[in-house]
């Protein structure tokens, strides 16, 4: 770059900072006005006394305008702030093409937020978001173009510079012809990681953003290796469609499903780092314990199941509850669910003619045609209580005359002769005789769906009716014992508790949330086929965005849906296309070290991803001579590590008691964080997690704890110990004494180091 050109760019930068100042200080005295204006409107409210309730319905109107004007200026106050600590990252010089004039040119200054001139209203920032600004992530020099709101306007992109700007300060700048040199996106890689997840709008590859601006599919799944930006994407796709809907949805329209609570702190920085409100987050847990609250029972959480299925011990009842986990979980029980529905409902419509004393109510051909053709727009349940409100209704008279006689029976007998006392007796006769069909027709039209779930279990020729042709495990009457037993103790197994929510909300109705317009799911490569049948219908009117890594599943036995499948369920059949929903897989992996990258590959015994090129010291194998000396090696590591310069480091064991016990020995001498399943902040420096609540975060370092043949042992569990390998950013150390896991015997020698744990 030409000396010229750099102190242009300084001179420029200069310009635009004044400009951020004088408009951050005209924003700040906007902000105090409407936030004293909203203080005093409060005040007033509380002091007034209103002549009625149109005029308190007025001045609450009136108050709610001035909280979204204050919180509106405030947010630009944040935004001007972000552009004061850094006004731009890039600039692409763009001439527009024009078939009948000479090209425009533009430059075209790309930051986290807007700024625009106030007299000339020229944009001197623009979003990185915009569709102009789509450009730099997608194109090189050369032919480029955008979809602007008039169509589509291409051009020739002849300069892409990238600048790393510090409070006005230029730390440096370069010219590129790719999206982002891979030498600054190796130096961005190669700093410690933060407390929480950060932005990564001034790295963004191609493929992440033709994730992040998709507009042209309401099911969106992506599908990448570990380290490929996923969580990123969905963040900051949720920027980018709250940027591009901002007069039609808000952050309180955007919900993201977590894996657990750490993780929703973890990424709580990156949205608001953005100038964007933080999304609603929830765990599909808390809404499967609240849905199924209602039944006297303690309901397994996954992360209890994970424990169980995590401890190395080997008895009858545990491969009888694998056996039963993976078959409640797979789409042959779905089926056998699904016909059960239809089974249900041809039994409720077959129930014989209503009568009360021999009074036909409603006869059974009249029941049928209501349950199974006029009703059919309510739930099974709410159809049941029409149906009893009709019989009710045509009760009525009956009553009436049944109380009627009964006045006169008791008078005739002349023990009364109050006539309001006659009636009141009446009336009581009457209700006694009629409870016997109370109760039946309560019993009729109400539905139990924990005694309906229970029934599969306890009627075998009805389940074999179900099961038709479905494959059947030969375990599958013990499975049917263990169940009806948790039963019997109040207790419904994890693998239960999905199923039995799916049939609950067919047979009561799911009640929907109309105002999520957008739906996060993360991590989903965990996610059954019921998951999808249930938020389908919990949120069936927005749009989705999926994201996950088959490779990362954590749970060993679980039949997990994969995204075909899950497409398939989503799409929108009233679109009569394919266009509906799309997958696209990522390809690249941006944590992870070449050296680790490799290493955990080996486990899988696969290539999952393209790593970038950038190196580090191989992972090590360190052996202890026991438990006593492998808590000693862990400490030692830990050491090495934070001699390097690494300041996040984590210790991941299999399970929460394999933790708690390592906790115990470490933070005798060290200052160390437990992560148990009730953690809800996300702690910086050295911290030990279970596997399931390691997955979706990153460390500088990671330390595997007890690697050996006891802990990792079975092929079903290698994706497990490829999702903890995959945490490390810089340094992997892979610790245990025994003998070394069967998983990393046909791992290339090449890939790793060793040593032993004393020294």
């Amino acid at each position: 770059m030409k000396e010229k050109e750099r102190i242009a760019e300084i001179e420029h930068l200069s310009r635009i900072m004044k400009e951020i100042d004088s408009q951050l200080a005209v924003a700040s005295e906007n902000h105090a006005k409407a936030q004293a204006a909203l203080d005093q409107s409060i005040a007033e409210y509380w002091d007034s006394i209103f002549s009625d309730a149109q005029d308190e319905a007025q001045f609450i109107e009136n108050i709610a305008r001035q909280r979204i004007l204050t919180a509106a200026s405030y947010r630009r106050c944040l935004q001007l702030t972000k552009l004061q600590e850094s006004a731009y990252f890039a600039r692409i010089d763009f001439q527009e093409s024009h078939p009948h004039a000479e090209p425009e040119f533009r430059p075209v200054y790309i930051g986290l937020a807007s700024l625009s001139d106030p007299q000339s209203h020229a944009l001197l920032i623009y979003d990185w978001r915009s569709p102009i600004a789509g450009m730099f992530y997608d194109f090189g020099r050369g032919p480029a173009h955008y979809l602007a709101p008039g169509g589509k306007i291409s051009g020739t992109i002849t300069l892409k510079r990238q600048y790393k700007i510090d409070h006005g300060q230029i730390i440096y700048m370069f010219d590129s012809d790719l999206k982002i040199d891979d030498e600054i996106l190796q130096a961005l890689l190669s700093k410690s990681a933060d407390s929480k997840m950060r932005t990564i709008v001034t790295s963004i590859q191609r493929e992440q953003n033709l994730a992040i601006r998709d507009e042209t599919h309401r099911v969106l799944f992506v599908r990448g290796p570990a380290g490929s930006g996923k969580t990123s994407i969905a963040l900051h796709r949720a920027a980018y469609l709250l940027y591009r809907d901002r007069r039609s949805l808000t952050a309180q329209n955007i919900l993201i499903f977590s894996p657990n609570r750490i993780f929703s702190d973890y990424i709580s920085n990156v949205l608001p780092e953005l100038g964007e409100e933080n999304i609603r987050q929830m765990m599909f847990q808390d809404y499967l314990l609240r849905a199924l609250s209602s039944y006297s029972v303690d309901v397994e959480e996954r992360d209890a199941q994970l424990e169980y299925l995590y401890l190395p011990e080997d008895s009858p009842d545990r491969r009888i509850r694998m056996a039963g986990i993976a078959f409640k979980s797979s789409p042959a029980f779905a089926a056998i669910i699904h016909r059960y529905l239809e089974t249900i409902e041809k039994e409720i419509a077959a129930l014989p003619d209503v009568e009360f004393e021999g009074r036909q109510l409603i006869p059974r051909d009249e029941w049928a045609e209501l349950f199974s053709k006029t009703l059919t727009y309510l739930p099974m349940a709410k159809r049941l209580a029409q149906l009893r409100k009709t019989v009710y209704t045509r009760l009525r008279p009956i009553i009436r005359q049944l109380r009627e006689d009964e006045a006169l029976h008791i008078a005739a007998t002349g023990e009364e002769v109050n006539e309001r006392t006659i009636r009141a007796l009446a009336r009581l006769n009457v209700r006694k005789r009629m409870e016997p069909f109370y109760s039946a027709l309560q019993e009729r039209t109400e539905l139990n769906p924990l005694a309906l779930y229970r029934r599969l279990f306890e009627d075998g020729d009805l389940f074999r009716r179900l099961a038709k042709d479905e494959s059947i495990p030969d375990e599958w009457p013990a499975v049917c014992q263990m169940t009806l037993e948790a039963m019997d103790n109040q207790q419904i197994f994890y693998e239960d508790s999905l199923p039995l929510l799916f049939l609950q909300g067919v047979l009561e109705g799911f009640t929907t949330y109309s105002d999520i317009r957008h739906l996060i799911i993360d991590e989903a490569q965990d996610y059954t086929l019921f998951h999808y049948e249930i938020l389908k219908r919990l949120f069936p009117k927005c749009s989705w965005t999926v994201l996950g890594d088959p490779a990362q599943s954590i749970h060993p036995y679980l039949h997990t849906a994969d995204f075909e499948t899950a497409s398939r369920i989503l799409a929108d059949a009233s679109a009569g296309t394919d266009e509906d929903t799309a997958i696209i897989q990522l390809s690249r992996s941006y944590r992870s070290t070449y050296e680790i990258q490799r290493f955990a590959e080996g486990i899988l015994g696969e290539n999952t991803a393209k790593p970038i090129h950038r190196s580090g010291r191989r992972p090590i194998l360190v052996q202890a001579a026991g438990s006593e000396d492998m808590a000693n090696a862990v400490i030692r590591q830990i050491g090495l590590f934070q001699q390097e310069g690494w300041k996040s480091v984590a210790v991941i064991c299999k399970t929460l008691q394999d933790a708690a016990a390592a906790y115990e020995k470490l933070s005798q001498h060290l200052d160390i964080h437990l992560i148990t399943p009730e953690s809800i902040e996300f702690k910086r420096g050295i911290v030990i997690a279970p596997a399931y609540l390691a997955k979706g975060l990153e460390f500088d370092a990671v330390i595997i704890y007890n690697v050996n043949d006891q802990t990792y042992r079975s092929a079903m569990e290698r994706n497990i110990l490829y999702t903890v390998c995959t945490r490390a950013l810089h340094r992997l150390a892979l610790v245990y004494s025994g003998n070394l896991s069967p998983l990393l015997s046909e791992v290339d020698p090449k890939t790793f180091e060793t040593e032993t744990g004393r020294h």
